[in-house]
């Protein structure tokens, strides 16, 4: 059993927030870690770390706006938008060029520029991409906190203390298989209202206002 590449903390800074110095816990740690990371990605509808997306396809919105599946945007890595040639769904696409959007980061949004709309056409646009914070907890060199996400971290770190406390406690798990070792996450985890807050402001909203 290994860390997920993905993974939003270590083992060895969820035992600092614990308390926890000796070794014997460090296998279960790890597995709570990725059953964590995955809970709250599915939770935020959201892959945190950054990473590369080739040619992802969207539906037109009907107005000036396309929100991206994954934020926040790089603004050193490449951005292409394209839309296909016909409303059919044939695959052959055209760039749009850069200077008839803007792209605003932070919110993984993109903004048509002089009135124009992404027609509401199903799976008309593609776009290529990098989102993601940009840290790496699997090899130990830069945590979430280090590029302003460190409350999310927090919430890892209160989410895997609890499930670790209740582990042998029926109300705190809903399932356990020796082996592999999975947990999945009753209602009651969620009543932790700082965690709450915390999965909520990072959750991927959608539509617009």
């Amino acid at each position: 059993m290994a860390l997920n590449a993905y993974a939003l903390t270590t083992v060895a800074r969820q035992k600092e927030f614990m308390g926890v110095t000796v070794p014997s816990y460090d296998t279960i740690l790890e597995r709570l870690i990725n059953q964590v990371t995955e809970y709250i990605e599915r939770y935020c509808d959201r892959r945190f770390i950054q990473t590369a997306y080739t040619n992802e396809v969207y539906d037109g919105t009907g107005n000036d706006k396309l929100m991206l599946q994954q934020y926040p945007v790089s603004s050193s890595a490449s951005f292409t938008l394209q839309a296909r040639q016909a409303i059919e769904n044939i695959n052959t696409w055209d760039d749009i060029d850069a200077d008839l959007y803007f792209v605003k980061n932070d919110a993984g949004i993109v903004v048509l520029t002089g009135g124009s709309k992404f027609l509401k056409y199903p799976q008309h646009y593609r776009v290529t991409y990098t989102a993601g914070y940009n840290f790496n907890a699997f090899a130990n060199t830069t945590f979430l906190e280090t590029v302003g996400a460190g409350d999310l971290e927090y919430a890892v770190w209160k989410l895997v203390a609890t499930v670790f406390q209740r582990r042998k406690i029926p109300t705190g798990i809903q399932s356990e298989s020796l082996g592999d070792y999975s947990v999945s996450f009753r209602a009651s985890t969620m009543s932790d209202e700082e965690v709450r807050e915390i999965l909520e402001s990072h959750r991927r909203p959608y539509g617009f206002a």
